[in-house]
């Protein structure tokens, strides 16, 4: 019974990733592009803390990005599949965010995505692909000076520990000087749906900002040990909230 009531959860959260990537796609498109700052500050953020709040999550968001005055690279660690509900609660104003083309065959998320700009990133096993796009990316943020959120993680399975990091979005930092702003998302391990739909329960899920990371100093030939050292950093938050010793 339990597992059944979190599947018509589930269901009721894709209900409403239809319903308002709809209305936000129809509004990006009438508008030519106009109120795609509106969805990403406004439509998508409240969508989101519905969907948290239906599901029985409530969200404590301890994040403060008002010193972002030039284009800044946010990264995550990525636990959950609540993590992209949480992520786009924000309201981020010129901000793209980056997610696998593996999620293009779900429609209702598809909706959403284009309704906010979000950019696919190709998988690893397109290495072509996915370096035009690394540097079409590299373009955007230096022509129109966006903001670009990703996961360091990229596709890994939820795992209760923080997956290898990719060099992919760091290039992308250090080559358009942006400062790196480490998020970290605790989800209780007992709130947290990623096993198959298992029953979870009510829960707080926290967000929120570690160290802002320089990279003026940072050096392409150096890039491997840079990203161990953010990575070292998630690793020891994670180990500090679930009381583990993961590295």
């Amino acid at each position: 019974m339990d597992k059944l009531i979190n599947i018509a959860k589930v269901l009721m959260a894709f209900a409403l990733i239809l319903f308002f990537g709809l209305v936000g796609t129809m509004l990006r498109i009438l508008s030519f592009g106009l109120l795609t700052n509106f969805n990403r500050t406004f439509w998508i953020p409240l969508f989101s803390k519905i969907s948290l709040r239906a599901m029985g999550i409530r969200l404590e968001d301890r994040t403060n990005f008002s010193s972002m005055d030039t284009p800044h690279f946010i990264t995550f660690n990525h636990n959950s599949y609540l993590d992209g509900f949480v992520l786009m609660s924000l309201g981020l104003r010129n901000m793209r965010i980056l997610m696998s083309e593996k999620m293009l065959i779900f429609l209702p998320v598809w909706l959403v995505s284009f309704s906010i700009g979000l950019l696919y990133i190709p998988m690893k096993q397109h290495p072509k692909r996915r370096m035009r796009y690394f540097l079409k990316v590299e373009e955007l943020v230096l022509r129109d000076k966006m903001h670009i959120m990703g996961s360091s993680e990229g596709v890994h399975q939820y795992a209760d520990r923080i997956a290898p990091f990719n060099r992919g979005v760091y290039h992308m930092a250090v080559k358009c000087q942006m400062p790196i702003i480490p998020m970290f998302i605790y989800t209780p391990i007992e709130s947290n749906p990623y096993a198959n739909f298992r029953p979870f329960k009510r829960g707080t899920v926290i967000i929120e900002n570690m160290e802002t990371v320089q990279t003026s100093h940072w050096k392409i030939e150096n890039l491997d040990q840079h990203v161990a050292d953010v990575r070292a950093k998630y690793v020891e938050r994670f180990n500090e909230y679930y009381h583990l010793n993961t590295e």
